[in-house]
């Protein structure tokens, strides 16, 4: 049997589909099972023991169309369910199934403020697409697999516990301000480590903040592989709702997780790993299903008024638990 998989993007998105890859090639006998994804994912696919091959999403539907069908396949998972993986699925007229987005719902829950989720984890509806083949959710969690690649000089040290800070994200409104970064990285005991792009090293610079000279500041300066495996080898990970959080998933790491223009009932919390979350309760919140390039308000309420104390306790507390 050759079945094609779908998920155009993102990191974090793909990283949540990982658990149907791995439980479709384990149990559906001589599988054959392929991905199609944007260029950006490939290396995280490319890895994976259990793709047996990745098709790139380029030169437009009309040419992923015809590779497509070149391909034969019998059956389609569609884990987008987007406006592109609907025609795929349409023009090629391959047996498939999807999933339930719960847009609907969200967007309720946005307008209203009342929560009219289902409660379920995404990976749990993903497997929804899964089911006429029979397939059955493991219960082992997220995969990620990249290359072994070394840590920078500066972590050499292997022994040494470390905290993660994850500074930025793809949408503004669901980064932590500089400020709070500085104010968590220059208070949190032992040695903390800042994840990010030359976009969030430009952010700190350009806010003026200062770190302690126990802070080692990476962003702009690591690999996509580099920052998993240094996230792989932290004691804990902060992080808002960001890829990466779903990358120390796959680790089973211990993280602290802070909210803010989304919400843990849209069903994309850590999965099958400890967690502690903080969200501000607000008339505003939550705003958007993904996120935006600037506070819908002006104020930035759900991050800016996050109990930052209380939040520097938790993380103190569980490091102590690595002493």
């Amino acid at each position: 049997m050759k079945i094609l998989i779908i998920r155009l993007s993102s990191i974090g998105d793909i990283v949540l589909t990982s658990p149907v890859v791995r439980c479709v090639k384990q149990q559906l006998p001589e599988v054959e099972v392929h991905y199609l994804t944007k260029p950006a994912n490939v290396p995280i696919l490319q890895a994976n023991p259990y793709v047996d091959k990745v098709i790139v999403y380029e030169q437009g539907l009309r040419n992923v169309l015809r590779v497509i069908r070149d391909e034969h396949y019998d059956y389609i998972v569609d884990l987008h369910n987007n406006r592109r993986s609907r025609w795929i699925r349409l023009l090629t007229a391959v047996r498939s199934s999807t999933f339930s987005k719960e847009n609907f719902h969200k967007i309720v829950y946005i307008a209203s403020h009342r929560n009219v989720m289902s409660g379920r984890h995404v990976v749990d509806r993903y497997f929804d697409a899964v089911r006429q083949l029979g397939m059955t959710n493991d219960g082992g969690g997220l995969d990620y697999f990249c290359p072994d690649e070394p840590l920078p000089a500066v972590l050499a040290d292997g022994d040494v516990p470390y905290v993660v800070l994850v500074v930025g994200s793809k949408h503004y409104t669901k980064t932590i301000p500089p400020e709070r970064i500085a104010y968590l990285a220059n208070h949190i005991s032992g040695r903390k480590v800042l994840i990010g792009d030359q976009n969030d090293r430009q952010r700190l610079e350009s806010a003026g903040v200062t770190l302690n000279s126990d802070v080692v500041n990476l962003c702009g300066k690591t690999t996509l592989g580099q920052s998993a495996n240094i996230i792989k080898r932290a004691a804990l990970v902060v992080t808002p709702d960001t890829g990466m959080m779903h990358i120390a998933a796959a680790f089973h790491k211990r993280m602290v997780v802070i909210w803010g223009c989304t919400a843990a009932p849209f069903g994309f919390t850590p999965y099958k790993t400890e967690f502690v979350d903080f969200a501000v309760d607000l008339p505003c919140r939550p705003c958007s299903r993904m996120g935006f390039d600037k506070c819908p308000k002006g104020h930035f309420k759900c991050m800016v008024d996050q109990p930052w104390k209380r939040i520097l306790d938790v993380i103190n507390q569980q490091m102590e638990k690595e002493s």
